[in-house]
């Protein structure tokens, strides 16, 4: 290889595991250290290993999730190592065992390329986005700058002020010859080559449809000034008439105002302020105020890279300043990939882990691309772990169905199940009516998942506004999850499944239930209980519906281990007994805690294709699910919930802020009053929640 693509005279290597260790207990650390190499990163693969293990016999021949662990170290050892292999004796057997997990090494391919659209056709030179490993995370680093000269001996050009880092990736632009493409794949510390992707905005989904109709705008405040809400778009039309509810800003760096964006962005502020509106209907009173960011302009349209500069203006924003919800309806044009993460996606993830903010992102208007080569999946920054991803829904009766030009899934694991949930989007049939002109006010048909993630963020703001306790973000995106009405079956195309838009199906138990929520900041060592207040004196058979989500750190350059947390959650039906003593073998074991009984399952989880072990669902930040137990065996029920820390792969040190909540639903036919009963029964654990002074008590949507 060139010494010029050599940083520090470091070469990279692919190091794929067998598929029986992907677990963190068997990351190599002690073979890493014993031959001079450092962590760059991971990514999974499906392969079909040369031997299989007897625990893995039943998927012999078929392919499997494997990891890929990106190592480095310096060349010149690692050739001496090569040619040394055959005498080689590790120091000790847990080194032997590590080094036999290895399936094969490779140096990085030119898989790394990724598929070339038409848009660049016409053109000699294609403007590509470069990630590369930069493990030290500084900007003129030492691969930064021996790539800058590496694209200087190719004649290629760069831009290092457009550079970005995420973790331990960094990601810039470049202008490269088509002819230089597999010379720029020589540099050892490249980790992907892609084309520059595009943002799209406006998509052509989003036309008018049918004729305008005249609007009148209320007068009425904002049912809870005090929250801080965000919409970051294409900016609003002069004298747009919204100014008792949305203050309009222009990011930094941006360009003049373009119409059609502008048009874009009423349409949103307003899906948000009033969701979709009815002909002949007053407008809906707004939950919040919202300040509406303008970060496209007339010097995006034209550029290759606008995709960098328009995230560079929604992090200046997200930084200087804290927002209790935000929307997302514009990001770049490429469905994500199962081996690496986009910047938009790695850096609001990064912003978001602290768990303030409940973000709404639009999964993109493309699930009608060609699913062979996965084009239909969900678009960044939408399959973020930090995030909600919105798909759209093509009515919101009983009879709804995904959109069908909605991206859906799989996501990436974690953050598998995606788009998180479907809301109301539009279609032909019936379209979403939203503010299309103002002086004086109109409204028009529409549709697309731009507009169903500002109705999603709406409801959630409007969760928070009705209530005087404080929810944490969390605990709101626990139950618009908890609240989405879905089948398991269609989970890949409508996450956990619809989000009715009436705030009453979210905030009001019917009779025979009660809904409950908790929220915790996870101590630093030990567990925390949650008791489920299940009364005394019920009969016949109780439905358990529990969401738990929580917000953490990610490592973006580790696409198969990217969430730094996860939650190792125990449901224990009956915690007022022991088990018997058993034998195991000729060991007689005593147990100490009360028995378990699985509830969240990786098997129920995951597809059958999809990694399906022990603990793949652990790491997940949103799991959901519902049990039927009979109430003869719940004594005290409660789940027990462990913290479990990783750092790219292994383990890692415990966040000492990370949030979680749980939204859990309670139903008993035998106890129409079963609410009241649960106030009672549950002593001073639980608190009534109590309506924010002022507010009307909503209604539930008729089914």
């Amino acid at each position: 290889m060139p010494p010029l693509a050599l940083p520090g005279g470091e070469a990279a290597l692919e190091v794929t595991l067998h598929p029986s260790y992907l677990a963190k207990s068997y990351y190599p650390a002690g073979l890493i250290r014993e031959l001079g190499l450092h962590h760059l990163g991971s990514r999974a693969v499906h392969i079909v290993p040369d031997k299989v293990v007897a625990a893995r016999a039943e998927e012999s021949g078929k392919a499997q999730p494997a990891p890929v662990l990106y190592l480095a170290g310096d060349a010149d050892r690692l050739i001496e190592f090569s040619n040394a292999a055959g005498r080689w004796a590790p120091r000790d057997d847990d080194v032997g065992d590590a080094f036999r997990r290895i399936e094969s090494v490779t140096v990085p391919g030119r898989d790394r390329l990724k598929k070339l659209s038409s848009r660049f056709e016409g053109r000699d030179s294609i403007p590509m986005e470069v990630v590369l490993h930069n493990p030290d995370e500084v900007g003129n680093s030492e691969v930064i700058l021996t790539f800058a000269k590496f694209m200087r001996s190719l004649e290629v050009s760069f831009d290092l002020n457009r550079q970005r880092q995420a973790g331990g990736l960094a990601f810039l632009p470049i202008i490269a010859p088509r002819d230089r493409l597999d010379d720029v794949l020589n540099f050892s510390f490249l980790r992907v080559l892609r084309e520059a992707p595009r943002i799209v905005p406006f998509d052509p989904v989003a036309r008018s449809v049918g004729r305008a109709f005249p609007v009148t705008v209320s007068t009425e405040e904002a049912v809870a000034p005090d929250l801080s809400v965000a919409i970051f778009d294409g900016g609003l039309p002069d004298a747009h008439g919204l100014d008792r509810w949305v203050s309009v800003h222009d990011a930094p760096g941006v360009g003049a105002p373009i119409a059609s964006a502008q048009g874009h962005g009423l349409a949103v502020t307003s899906s948000f302020l009033f969701g979709p509106l009815s002909h002949g209907q007053p407008l809906a009173r707004p939950y919040a105020n919202v300040d509406h960011w303008r970060v496209y302009g007339d010097t995006d349209s034209g550029s290759d890279f606008e995709a960098f500069d328009i995230l560079d203006r929604i992090e200046a924003v997200l930084t200087s300043r804290r927002y209790d919800f935000i929307n997302i309806s514009l990001g770049p044009d490429y469905s994500i990939d199962d081996d690496d993460v986009s910047p938009w996606t790695a850096r609001l993830d990064q912003i978001l882990a602290a768990g303030e903010t409940v973000a709404t992102i639009a999964c993109g208007n493309n699930g009608e691309r060609d699913r062979g080569n996965g084009l239909h999946r969900i678009q960044p920054p939408s399959d973020g772990v930090n995030m909600l991803a919105v798909g759209a829904s093509d009515g919101f009766g009983s009879d709804w169905k995904r959109a069908p030009y909605s991206a859906f899934g799989p996501g990436r694991s974690p953050g598998y199940v995606k788009p998180d949930f479907l809301a109301f989007g539009g279609s032909h049939g019936t379209p979403f009516l939203a503010l299309s002109s103002v002086s004086p006010h109109a409204a028009s048909g529409t549709m697309g998942t731009s507009f169903a993630a500002p109705v999603a963020m709406r409801s959630g703001a409007g969760v928070r506004a009705q209530f005087s306790e404080p929810l944490w973000a969390p605990a709101v995106k626990a139950l618009l999850v908890h609240h989405a009405n879905g089948d398991e079956a269609d989970r890949l195309e409508t996450g956990w499944g619809f989000l009715s838009h009436g705030l009453g199906d979210l905030v009001l138990c019917d009779d025979y239930e009660a809904h409950i929520v908790y929220q915790r900041q996870m101590p630093t060592t030990g567990a925390v209980r949650l008791y489920l207040p299940v009364p005394d004196g019920l009969s016949g058979m109780v439905e358990i519906k529990a969401t738990f989500c929580f917000y953490c750190e990610v490592d973006p350059e580790d696409a198969i281990n990217y969430t730094r947390a996860g939650l190792d959650i125990q449901f224990r039906p009956d915690t007022t007994t022991l088990p018997a003593p058993y034998y195991k073998g000729s060991k007689l074991i005593t147990p100490s805690v009360p028995a378990a009984d699985g509830f969240f399952s990786a098997k129920n989880f995951y597809a059958t294709e999809h990694m399906q072990r022990d603990d793949a669902q652990k790491w997940e930040t949103t799991l959901s699910r519902s049990k039927n137990k009979r109430a003869s065996s719940l004594s005290q029920p409660a789940f027990d919930v462990s913290y479990v820390a990783r750092e790219h792969g292994h383990g890692g040190r415990r966040s000492a802020n990370m949030k979680f909540a749980l939204a859990l639903t309670i139903r008993n036919r035998s106890a129409k009053d079963l609410y009241d009963r649960v106030i009672v029964s549950s002593g001073n654990r639980l608190q009534a929640m109590r309506p924010r002074a002022g507010v009307q008590v909503p209604v539930r949507l008729p089914k």
